[in-house]
């Protein structure tokens, strides 16, 4: 989420309910005209432009992430682990065999084999398997979009899973 969204967002709802606020208090006592920084202002003037600003604010901070990406900056630089070239031309070749090597996936996988080579450094068995089961998750959601048959959609997983696994042992070997 980009970061202005949250601050665009939170004016637009300060705005929205001061203009609900003034209408139900200075309403209910009948004032018709406020004076705002020297000018007079007829209620309705204001509270039309109060909840206007803020309604449109906040349909500016959900059309924000739609048109506008934003790409944080990672402060640090992880190193992926080198993979082979015969494991790096197996993974490429399943994959795009799979139609599966689109982006999200692939960008899944980088952080996939990262995150693993370093639960794997530290020895953590646990979150190890809790990374494997997250990835098996997410190939085989992406394969059950593609209809493929069950029996063939866990082969797939475990071969996947598998080569990722030998990458992570093959980067702890160095």
């Amino acid at each position: 989420m980009h970061p202005i969204v949250p601050v665009i967002m939170a004016v637009g709802a300060i705005l929205f309910f001061v203009g609900i606020i003034v209408q139900t208090r200075l309403g209910s006592k009948r004032i018709k005209t406020i004076q705002l920084r020297g000018k007079d202002y007829k209620l309705w003037q204001f509270v039309v432009t109060t909840v206007g600003s803020g309604v449109a604010l906040i349909i500016i901070s959900v059309l924000i992430p739609k048109y506008i990406s934003y790409q944080p900056e990672s402060a640090t630089q992880t190193v992926q682990p080198v993979i082979s070239g015969n494991l790096k031309y197996e993974l490429d070749s399943v994959l795009s065999s799979l139609k599966i090597n689109n982006g999200p996936m692939m960008d899944a996988i980088s952080r996939f084999q990262v995150e693993f080579h370093d639960t794997m450094k530290r020895g953590d068995k646990n979150v190890a398997d809790l990374l494997v089961l997250e990835i098996a998750f997410r190939i085989r959601t992406d394969l059950q979009k593609q209809d493929y048959p069950e029996n063939q959609i866990e082969r797939e997983v475990e071969r996947i899973v598998g080569i990722l696994k030998q990458t992570a042992q093959q980067g702890n070997a160095k």
